[in-house]
């Protein structure tokens, strides 16, 4: 659509294990639309993606993805968040990230940020920082991320909201 400031995607992801909601196959397809292009969330092995059903197809809601990643327990878990934590939706929230014991070093290349902007995505001691490198200390398990999204901007938008 030339009047559309955004791009229109059909994904397809294997599901290996639907977290909340009520669909229950190993795939799901579902339309994107993203201003910026290509989807951030594809650029990630594994992700928790939060997808609504509208008039009988599957949406991605706009933007809202979380990267996972393996822990050494065999558990799911994602970096520490700022934006998630900066949501003025949860500026009283009660969850607080742990120390997380990743299978593999979950790093981030930050050489095109500047120092400011390091230290509001990637703070210490939420990341180890190293050269042109954050890797992640804290972060939070599935059930955590989920209610972060669910009572951030999720919630301002209305999604999620009858689980």
């Amino acid at each position: 659509n030339k009047s559309s400031f955004d791009s229109k995607f059909l994904a397809k992801y294997q599901i290996i294990k639907p977290y909340k909601g009520s669909y229950h196959g190993a795939e799901i397809e579902f339309t994107v639309f993203d201003h910026y292009g290509v989807p951030q969330f594809s650029e990630y092995d594994h992700v928790l993606l939060y997808v609504v059903l509208h008039d009988g197809k599957y949406y991605h809601s706009k933007y809202q993805f979380t990267p996972v990643y393996k822990t050494k327990s065999g558990f799911w878990a994602g970096a520490y968040a700022a934006y998630d934590y900066t949501h003025s939706n949860n500026a009283n929230t009660t969850i607080k990230p742990v120390k997380i014991d990743f299978y593999s070093p979950v790093e981030f290349d930050i050489s095109g940020y500047e120092k400011e902007e390091v230290e509001v995505w990637f703070p210490q001691p939420y990341y180890n920082i190293s050269g042109n490198r954050a890797t992640a200390v804290y972060g939070n398990y599935l059930n955590e991320l989920f209610f972060l999204k669910q009572q951030g901007v999720l919630k301002a938008r209305g999604d999620f909201q009858q689980m």
